[in-house]
């Protein structure tokens, strides 16, 4: 077997020089996806104003005298601007993309707050803001529904206690009203916003290299195709007529496998990290190895259900897109549904980004080791059934 393996090993290494310039190319393009999201998410970073439409105040001068207040001395001018329009014009302003959403008020709206009461705003957004609009309109119905209301019984309160008591309570009541005035428009003293970092106590940039690293360490998989799949089982029939059981054969294949794996990816790796001008440590390296261990034996996996070059590649990439989206390596994991991001925790590839996140943030993880060795072996004995059951198949 030791021939065998010598054999194996040249065939892989002969292929390396290519391989590592097809890798290089996938490289830049990792490279150049990256940049993408990356300006990307400067771009969202930036102090831009929300668009909202109100409706319904143009006939009413205290409603007016609101929105000029807040246009003026609120905090939320930084990030909001208000824009008075009829409603069919708002609707086509938020239809263009024009506007984020917009504010209709009803018809006695002003009346009804002057009685302690609260008619109801009509709130309009579109499905790809929701989320954006869904907290600027908790955000407005606090301010109407707590500040603004009870302040407002409080007042009438305390004017009803000084006209019971033979006081004038024009100038206290004043006051009153400037004090609120300053609370509601000084909100900004109230809480102090905070960016928390997106995943595994990464920012945008450590997740997006560790996301991209596994698909880039999957594709560099793909590109051993034509060596990898097996047209038949000649030579492992041959074999075993000669005591050499199929189970040693997968592992001697594997292992030229994944050194001639580690071989490319560790020249682009390397000169990544020498142009970067990164320090790798010995830490790093090993939660790396690990990495390509484990996603190396689920493509040796794949390769070896695979019964032609055709239906190999179609599985490794079908493959490769659905697990790393659902991984979040393709597109941040705290975006997606509760259930998905638990899912990803038991995916190979979250484990390999997330140990991929550890070694950027220098700490390791026992758990996330003994999980990706487990799920590489898992992949190895997996390989050496479907093996066995197609030389027995061929032979039988």
């Amino acid at each position: 077997m030791k021939k065998y393996f010598l054999v194996q090993l040249k065939r892989m290494l002969r292929i390396v020089p290519p391989i590592v310039l097809v890798a290089a190319l996938l490289f830049g393009c990792v490279i150049i996806a990256y940049g993408a999201m990356k300006n990307l998410e400067e771009d969202s970073g930036k102090t831009t104003k929300f668009q909202v439409g109100v409706v319904g105040t143009a006939g009413d001068s205290y409603l007016q005298l609101g929105l000029k207040a807040l246009e003026s001395l609120d905090s939320s001018r930084f990030v909001i601007e208000l824009a008075e329009m009829e409603e069919s014009d708002a609707e086509a302003a938020m239809r263009r993309g024009d506007i984020s959403a917009f504010i209709v008020i009803p018809d006695g709206f002003l009346d009804a707050a002057f009685r302690g009461e609260i008619i109801p705003l009509k709130f309009v957004c579109s499905s790809t803001s929701l989320s954006l609009v869904t907290m600027l309109k908790d955000e407005l119905t606090r301010v109407v529904e707590t500040l603004l209301l009870e302040a407002q019984k409080g007042s009438y309160g305390a004017w009803g206690a000084m006209e019971e008591n033979g006081l004038n309570g024009n100038q206290v009541l004043n006051d009153i009203s400037i004090e609120y005035a300053e609370f509601v428009f000084d909100r900004s003293n109230v809480y102090r916003p905070s960016r928390l970092t997106v995943f595994d106590g990464l920012g945008m940039d450590g997740y997006l290299i560790s996301g991209f690293c596994v698909i880039l360490f999957m594709l560099i998989c793909l590109t051993f195709a034509p060596v990898m799949i097996h047209r038949d089982h000649a030579l492992s029939r041959m074999l075993c007529t000669h005591r050499r059981p199929v189970s040693l054969q997968v592992f001697f294949d594997f292992i030229a496998y994944f050194l001639g794996l580690l071989c490319v990816i560790g020249i682009v790796l390397l000169g990544a990290v020498v142009l970067a001008g990164y320090r790798v440590t010995m830490q790093a390296a090993l939660q790396g190895l690990t990495v390509v261990f484990s996603l190396g034996a689920m493509s040796f996996l794949m390769y070896e259900i695979a019964s032609d070059l055709i239906s190999g590649v179609l599985l490794q990439f079908f493959v490769i897109l659905a697990l790393c989206f659902v991984s979040g390596c393709l597109y941040p994991i705290t975006f997606f549904p509760d259930a998905v991001q638990k899912l990803s925790v038991f995916l190979p590839t979250g484990l390999a980004r997330m140990q991929l996140a550890d070694s950027i943030l220098q700490i390791s993880s026992f758990g996330t080791t003994a999980a990706l060795l487990g799920y590489g072996s898992l992949f190895i004995v997996g390989s050496m059934l479907v093996r066995k059951i197609k030389v027995v198949g061929v032979r039988g």
